[in-house]
């Protein structure tokens, strides 16, 4: 499996590739000298599904799909003002062409794109791994309860700033 492993800030550390039947104790980053410890503790079920992270040991991880959100949103963006600008022209039919074929690119991506699992602690994200039905996607909740101090501190400082 190729892990790319975060710290518990969320900071990213590097990557690395993984033997999950080895299960190492410790393994090096790529291209660093520095080494990470991995909890093998219950982190695989008798499977072999990853049930747990084995970076930090948290017990909740979800799946979503490894898609460049960055590329996303530049498609989604590009598409918006395309549209608009063809609708200021009174080119409507272009328009909505241009819309449906963006929809078909979409689902195009959506198809060819594989899965990944990520930790919702430390964020730290693993491919090419088996992801099955008992892999939940995103849940709000759980995603509240390992949201990081900092966000929260300054969520805290910003609404005591509206109240003033």
């Amino acid at each position: 499996m190729r892990v790319s492993v975060n710290d518990l800030h969320r900071e990213p550390l590097g990557r690395v590739t993984i033997d999950e039947n080895a299960r190492p104790g410790s393994v090096a980053l790529e291209g660093s000298d520095r080494r990470i410890d991995l909890q093998w503790e219950g982190a695989l079920d008798d499977r072999g599904r990853l049930r747990r992270c084995p970076v930090c040991g948290c017990r909740e991880i979800f799946k979503r799909y490894d898609f460049p959100q960055r590329l996303g949103l530049a498609l989604v963006i590009a598409t918006a003002a395309g549209a608009v600008l063809l609708l200021f022209l009174w080119q409507v039919i272009w328009a909505m062409l241009l819309l449906l074929a963006a929809v078909v690119v979409d689902r195009i991506i959506y198809v060819f794109t594989g899965q990944c699992l990520v930790c919702y602690r430390c964020r730290s994200e693993f491919r090419d791994l088996v992801i099955d039905e008992t892999h939940e996607p995103w849940d709000l909740a759980i995603g509240e309860k390992y949201r990081p101090i900092r966000q929260i501190e300054a969520a805290k400082s910003q609404e005591q700033c509206t109240h003033a």
